[in-house]
């Protein structure tokens, strides 16, 4: 039997989950782990954006400046 990912489970997990910084998807789905495995990269990118809880903040520079990441911070 196929267990579902629920709101409640993915909410808590994110409670767990120390944002005194902003953290980006990557960093956050590895945090957020469920028995190991990690929660899928769309569903979690949903969540994040029709959560109230937490919003985008300003792109991060990355390595020499060359990338920039989005990143996610708890309101």
């Amino acid at each position: 039997m196929k267990r579902e990912l629920t709101y409640d489970i993915v909410n808590t997990k994110l409670g767990e989950v120390d944002f005194s910084y902003p953290l980006s998807l990557k960093n956050i789905r590895n945090r957020t782990r469920i028995n190991g495995k990690l929660i899928n990269r769309g569903y979690m990118l949903r969540f994040l954006y029709k959560s109230n809880e937490f919003r985008k903040v300003g792109r991060l520079e990355v390595g020499s400046g060359k990338h920039k990441v989005n990143v996610w911070t708890r309101v």
